[in-house]
């Protein structure tokens, strides 16, 4: 499927809600992961630990459920966790109920051996009938209890910069929402 970013401060604001805690998503959910990685089974795997993609598959698919069990905030870095609860941001999960992600594999950050690269895809479809599609790499980093997500790139597409959001760095992330509302209007409904 060929990507088409259409409309890539939509999409930001979707990823950044999304992540920020659990909301009221669909009933179904289309995560799929699609092969193992090199970088889970490089890094010593702990066969009780869920491995990156897993955790992604989880962190997604509990987004996408919403509500207080469902909570995606689990499989967030602890760091992440604390800025994201000092900046305040109660957001719900905006997206379409036929959004679907599609996690692919993981690789190692280089000179990190606490963090991997998770390789994933967005499809959204649009109300002309048109599916967009965005490249996402989530950032995760090994805690105590496993594999926890610290952020996310997505590739906008047109020659542009690909955005990063570090959920560790919760001023950044307040101020990139600031933004993304203003451009955009309220991202939580």
């Amino acid at each position: 499927m060929q990507s088409v970013f259409a409309n890539p401060l939509r999409i930001l604001a979707l990823l950044a809600v999304a992540s920020l805690a659990a909301g009221c998503g669909s009933q179904s959910t289309d995560v799929a992961d699609t092969q193992p990685a090199a970088a889970e089974t490089q890094r010593g795997a702990d066969p009780d630990q869920a491995q990156p993609t897993e955790v992604v598959s989880q962190f997604l698919d509990r987004v996408r459920r919403g509500g207080q069990e469902a909570s995606s905030n689990e499989l967030l870095t602890k760091l992440a966790q604390q800025e994201l609860t000092r900046i305040g941001r109660p957001f719900e999960f905006p997206g379409s109920p036929d959004t679907r992600f599609e996690v692919r594999q993981a690789f190692p950050v280089p000179d990190q051996d606490d963090a991997v690269w998770v390789h994933t895809f967005l499809t959204e479809p649009s109300d002309s009938g048109e599916n967009f599609q965005y490249e996402v790499v989530w950032t995760l980093r090994k805690e105590t209890e496993g594999w926890r997500v610290s952020g996310f790139v997505i590739d906008q597409g047109d020659g542009m910069e690909p955005l990063e959001f570090d959920f560790e760095n919760g001023d950044e992330m307040a101020a990139r929402l600031a933004a993304l509302e203003q451009t955009e209007g309220p991202v939580n409904r």
